[in-house]
């Protein structure tokens, strides 16, 4: 945008650092809001849809640079990062863009002013944009929005009504209540898909925790695979989802790799690997020792993962010399049911049956 506009080189230079500045402050309160709010396992499993569409948004803003003032549709520099993160970091990203254009040479108060107006009616589309029976409704309000306010600002900065400014109007509304609904649709149809996406990754065997556990221990790696894939068959069959059960049965017992406590431990593992929220809510009711399980997910990989160490704990002659493997799942479960640690998962008693009958006659748990 600098060289566009031939700057002279102390302009460049301030260019230069605006942006490392802003850089620095946009990319700081991302990661302490992360830390506190933890919407990435949400939205965005690391800084990537946001990298993208920071970047779109400023190969955009140098396309809007040569547009006159008023015509260009500010207002989709910030409503991709908004639908990506939050609002409050579509604004910020949307300012740092009309900060370029002051110093490049936009003198006008009231463009600034209409401008940041726009900027923050793109944030605040990511909610109007939300509910699809009020997506007409919205992009009408966007349209009247937009065009009411450059004529508004235009008239203050020029004390006159002008067809050239009504036009600009109304093409910058259009643009934006259009592109700023398909760019909602877009991204919000890539976010919901986000989830199973980062749940296919988490469980690949290149998975670096994955990686990570295997060079602790094989067995322990060994046995978390038969966990996992024994609660993702149970949670599928009572109507759960087979892939948060999986890889939470997958990373149950990371904390092992720790030092106690090892529920904390493993919760914090969990966090720093962004796994997805589901999973490190399933990680932080392991064994039931510091919260008892509080979805069908997480109670299924209890189940699984009592049986597997209760299974491994038994020496082989125990089972050749006539012992029924029914009568230790019977009784392993049966314990926990009534100790009430399944009361707060949602698991009904049909959905017990289903679990206890599949792991007694198909599982193969010894």
């Amino acid at each position: 945008m600098g060289l566009s506009k031939e700057l002279s080189v102390d302009r460049l230079a301030a260019l230069v650092f605006v942006c490392m500045a802003c850089s620095t402050v946009l990319v700081a309160a991302l990661e302490l809001y992360w830390r506190q709010k933890e919407w990435f396992c949400d939205k965005a499993g690391d800084y990537g849809r946001i990298a993208l569409c920071h970047g779109a948004a400023c190969v955009a803003a140098v396309a809007f640079g040569f547009l006159p003032p008023f015509a260009r549709p500010v207002l989709l520099l910030s409503i991709g990062i908004s639908v990506a993160s939050a609002p409050f970091f579509g604004m910020m990203a949307g300012v740092f863009h009309i900060a370029v254009y002051g110093i490049c040479g936009q003198d006008s108060i009231f463009v600034l002013l209409c401008q940041l107006l726009l900027l923050a009616a793109g944030s605040m589309a990511s909610y109007a944009f939300k509910e699809r029976e009020g997506r007409v409704q919205a992009a009408c309000l966007l349209f009247l929005f937009v065009s009411g306010n450059v004529l508004l600002f235009s008239y203050l900065g020029s004390g006159i009504l002008e067809w050239e400014v009504l036009l600009y109007g109304i093409g910058n509304a259009a643009c934006s209540a259009l592109a700023g609904g398909w760019v909602h649709k877009k991204l919000s149809l890539s976010i919901r898909l986000a989830p199973a996406r980062r749940l296919e990754e988490v469980l690949r065997e290149d998975f670096p925790l994955q990686l990570a556990m295997r060079r602790f221990s094989q067995a322990g790696y060994d046995y978390a695979r038969r966990v996992s894939e024994l609660s993702k068959a149970c949670a599928g069959l009572v109507g759960a989802d087979p892939y948060v059960a999986a890889a939470g049965g997958l990373y149950y017992r990371i904390g092992r790799m720790c030092q106690a406590p090892y529920v904390e431990q493993g919760v914090a593992l969990a966090k720093e690997s962004r796994l997805p929220r589901e999973v490190i809510k399933i990680l932080g009711e392991c064994d039931g020792k510091n919260a008892l399980p509080s979805t069908v997910e997480s109670a299924v990989v209890h189940m699984v993962d009592s049986l597997v160490s209760g299974f491994d704990a038994m020496e082989v002659e125990t089972f050749t010399k006539g012992w029924d493997q029914g009568v230790l799942v019977h009784q392993i479960l049966n314990e926990s049911s009534a100790a009430g640690i399944y009361d707060k998962s949602g698991v009904s008693m049909n959905m017990f049956l289903k679990i206890r009958d599949y792991l007694i006659k198909e599982a193969g748990l010894f």
